[in-house]
């Protein structure tokens, strides 16, 4: 049975929020360094479509790219940073999954 939330607006009583038909599965992380492109496989489960997401480092400055992101509708998930100077790209964590 598929868990999650509904929420409802008091007033009307329309779905506002419904997540209870898919909910995403974490299956790794992996720390992505400025400067450093790369690629991760999502391992297959079944016919369940990836999800990822990335959470960048919030302690570079703002003015600081995230690498671009992506997905070969299979399971590899790619990045690639476009500015050639290190110092001016955000690292952070790329969450992967599958719902």
């Amino acid at each position: 049975m598929a868990r999650g939330i509904r929420q409802r607006d008091p007033n009307t009583g329309a779905i506002l929020v419904d997540v209870t038909s898919r909910l995403p599965k974490i299956i790794g992380r992996v720390t992505l360094s400025p400067g450093v492109s790369g690629f991760v496989d999502v391992p297959v489960m079944g016919n369940n479509p990836a999800t990822f997401w990335f959470n960048a480092d919030t302690s570079q400055p703002d003015y600081n790219t995230s690498p671009i992101f992506t997905y070969d509708g299979a399971n590899r998930i790619s990045w690639q940073y476009v500015s050639p100077n290190p110092l001016y790209q955000r690292g952070g964590v790329l969450v992967y999954g599958r719902y």
